[in-house]
């Protein structure tokens, strides 16, 4: 049997953040929407802990599962975790109630890192070395971000979401594309203030490479809606990516207007978001698409069935 999503969970932190924030560097509403497409977006709290919160999001994942036994592996993803040893994958793991007989790993690729995770997690449940896979990225962004670049600092926002992945009857078999050329790697840095991006370059890079990466994944005999969720990068990238779909019947999420740019969270975010609002069916084929720092870049499609009717998230900075 093919792997797909079989379940998902999102959040966002409580810290609700408008454009109005960013005045004091020059940058007003009007700009950063007509620029980003970006009206809020999310901030943790200084005193929160984003592995303690993607500790919440697997367990209510794992709540949900008929067998959590069969959860051989737990992928976390994050550019922003500030912890070094032990891996967040672990304490998450613990955190579950997931026990101690499973593969944990932690995982950066910047902005693909959940699109990397899920080629690795579903490449784990379809060879048969796991039976079921969680993936999960959490990011905290905002701890990344020099507040006084006019470039970056009304892009970025924090979250974490979760997808489970299992094995089921009706799935056709996934399909990945994955790459990196480190030729590209001072596209996007980090210096003693924070992230630091050359714009104009990144936003070029960005357009090509997932419009290729999103083309060698989306096969014209797969069953309609093909939902297409793309890293939410920037909202004019993600026009750009939707103007260049490679076929009919793909509908492409943008959910980036009241969460920003997640990094590697964005993806289960969206996807979460678009679900919960009933915008997409419950089932059906996803692509998703990414790029990143590194430079690294990749795509997956696959199958999902989401077959229960419980809100996914992510829930909104009112419900904490």
């Amino acid at each position: 049997m093919s792997a797909g999503l079989v379940d998902v969970e999102a959040w966002l932190p409580p810290h609700d953040v408008p454009n109005d924030i960013f005045t004091g560097i020059g940058l007003t509403d009007e700009w950063i929407v007509r620029r980003s497409g970006i009206v809020s977006r999310a901030y943790f709290a200084d005193d929160e802990s984003p592995v303690r919160a993607a500790g919440d999001v697997v367990r209510r994942l794992v709540t949900r599962c008929p067998d959590p036994a069969r959860i051989g592996a737990l992928l976390v993803v994050s550019t922003s975790n500030d912890a070094r040893v032990p891996g967040a994958a672990q304490i998450i793991a613990e955190d579950a109630g997931l026990g101690h007989t499973l593969l944990t790993l932690d995982l950066n690729a910047a902005c693909n890192g959940f699109v990397y995770a899920l080629a690795v997690g579903l490449a784990l449940v379809e060879s048969g070395t796991v039976d079921e896979a969680v993936v999960c990225a959490m990011e905290a962004m905002s701890r990344l971000t020099n507040m006084a670049d006019r470039q970056s600092a009304f892009l970025f926002g924090d979250g974490v979401g979760a997808v489970r992945l299992a094995a089921r009857p009706g799935f056709v078999a996934s399909r990945a594309v994955a790459g990196s050329d480190a030729t590209f790697a001072s596209l996007m840095t980090m210096d003693a203030d924070g992230l630091v991006l050359r714009g104009i370059e990144v936003y070029k890079h960005a357009i090509t490479r997932m419009k290729e990466s999103l083309a060698a994944v989306v096969d014209q005999t797969d069953p309609a809606p093909v939902v297409v969720v793309p890293h939410q990068a920037n909202g004019r990238i993600l026009d750009e990516v939707r103007r260049g779909l490679p076929g009919p019947g793909l509908r492409l999420v943008n959910r980036i207007e009241h969460m920003g740019n997640t990094s590697s969270a964005s993806i289960p975010l969206a996807f979460a978001a678009e679900l919960d609002d009933g915008a997409i069916p419950r089932s059906g084929r996803l692509a998703t698409v990414g790029y990143g720092a590194g430079e690294a870049w990749g795509a997956v499609s696959c199958h999902y069935a989401i077959d229960h009717e419980a809100p996914v998230g992510p829930f909104p900075p009112s419900a904490g």
